[in-house]
């Protein structure tokens, strides 16, 4: 029995993981109000480090290109970077 994936389902599921987690390292900023806390920055590292291994897997099945991978884990470390942007060390979440 053969099982093969479409490169739109591979991106749905790439995009679903990086909305998650966008979604709890959001949650867990707006809990520790910081993000230099070094409990942030070991979940944001561990989990871009899976979601990279994710994207280099579908990249070598030939599901995406090394330019649509790499743009990809671009994209999830600039979706982090506002989230902590956001969040000052000494104030906290910053409201506009």
């Amino acid at each position: 029995m053969e099982n093969f994936i479409s490169k739109q389902q591979a991106l749905a599921v790439l995009q679903r993981d990086a909305a998650e987690i966008c979604d709890l390292l959001g949650k867990q900023s707006n809990i520790l109000c910081r993000t230099d806390c070094p409990a942030f920055e070991e979940v944001a590292d561990t989990r871009i480090y899976g979601f990279s291994c994710e994207v280099k897997f579908l990249m070598r099945s030939g599901l995406l290109t090394t330019s649509e991978g790499h743009q990809l884990i671009k994209e999830l470390e600039e979706k982090l970077g506002n989230i902590q942007a956001r969040v000052t060390p000494d104030v906290g979440v910053e409201w506009e």
